[in-house]
């Protein structure tokens, strides 16, 4: 499974699974980055919530698909 934090390769707009330092595993939106930080998103039934997260705190950025395939093989 490809790590695309660490290959710098994720597009702006597009859902990951991510995986933080704290061991929280979520699907979230980036909607941008900068050099320090990236700015994601995620839906609920009623709202949209928009946060940062510092890209040293991000252990990882998955392919949803790529993510789920490998999770149910375990």
């Amino acid at each position: 499974m490809k790590n695309l934090a660490i290959a710098n390769d994720v597009l702006s707009g597009k859902v990951y699974m991510v995986e933080m330092k704290d061991g929280e595993i979520s699907s979230f939106r980036i909607l941008s980055e900068t050099p320090t930080h990236y700015i994601f998103s995620y839906s609920t039934n009623e709202t949209v919530e928009v946060f940062e997260k510092a890209k040293k705190e991000v252990i990882g950025i998955f392919e949803v698909r790529e993510w789920w395939d490998t999770k149910g093989k375990e």
